[in-house]
Order: structure tokens, then C-alpha cells, then sequence
């Protein structure tokens, strides 16, 4: 096989993954084996904000790499559901910070346990050795697609 056509195969690889994990279809598997109301994209913007918070709304949206606009809905509904709070900034009394709740922090607990579960079932026939070499691998991949693309 060629380079070009392992490019190819790469690059349809990553489109599958993509609209897999996009798929309304996902998000409901994980609602129901969660009990956790949110999608994929929601339990993503909670998991920078139970990592990096309290966080500004302009720093979440470049640790979470989604538009402002997609970001101030996601917060919407995380807000509404209990799921984080707007807090004042310590330094800047104008400033409003997202901290996640605890209910929040729990729902995000019982995703990631749901999660790991269905991932468990669904690479059952990966030996260990595998699963390492997956993940190192799709770790060297990402940390290589962020690299600059003008870079020549």
C-alpha cells in the first residue's frame, strides 16, 4: 500500500469516528446507560470545566475547541440542568467564572463509568498489548493533526 492511499485510509477512518461519535444514535446509549441527560458534546464542555475550573467562558472555548456561539449553548444547558454554576472571579468582581456542581461532577462520574464500560465491551477482543498500541498511537495521531498546518 502506498502512502497516499494509507493517507486515504487514515483520513476515512477519522471521518467514521467522527460521525459515530456525532451521532444522535451515541448520544442515546449513553443517556441510557448513564441516566446522564446530556450529549457527547455537553459531557465535553463539563469535562473542561471539572478539569480547568473555575474557567472564563473565552478560556473554555479554546480548551474545549468549540465556537462561542455552540459553547454559549452547551453552558445554557449545562446551567439549566444544575450541572455548573456562574461564580464571580476572585480577582475581577465583573468577571464571571463556570464552575461545575457537585451534581455535575457526579453526572460526569456516571458517564465516565458508563462509558468505560461499553468501550470495555465493544474492545473485549484487544489484548492488552493492542488496547497500549492503539492509544499511544491515536495520542501520536492527535498530538500530530494539531500541529501547525502550514508547517512545510
Amino acid at each position: 500500500m502506498t502512502d497516499v492511499e494509507s493517507r486515504r485510509r487514515i483520513n476515512e477512518a477519522i471521518s467514521s469516528i467522527r460521525r459515530l461519535m456525532s451521532s444522535r444514535r451515541l448520544d442515546a446509549l449513553h443517556v441510557e446507560r448513564s441516566g446522564v441527560p446530556l450529549s457527547l458534546v455537553a459531557i465535553g464542555v463539563l469535562h473542561r470545566i471539572i478539569d480547568f475550573g473555575p474557567i472564563r467562558p473565552t478560556e473554555l472555548a479554546e480548551r474545549a475547541d468549540i465556537q462561542p456561539a455552540a459553547l454559549s449553548r452547551q453552558i445554557r444547558i449545562l446551567e439549566e440542568g444544575g450541572y455548573l454554576v456562574r461564580v464571580t472571579a476572585p480577582d475581577d468582581g465583573r468577571v464571571a467564572l463556570l464552575e461545575a456542581t457537585e451534581h455535575g461532577r457526579e453526572a460526569y462520574r456516571l458517564f465516565v463509568a458508563a462509558n468505560d464500560a461499553m468501550l470495555a465491551r465493544q474492545l473485549a477482543g484487544w489484548s492488552a498489548a493492542e488496547l497500549t498500541d492503539l492509544a499511544d498511537r491515536m495520542q501520536r495521531l492527535v498530538a500530530d493533526l494539531r500541529g501547525p498546518l502550514d508547517a512545510e
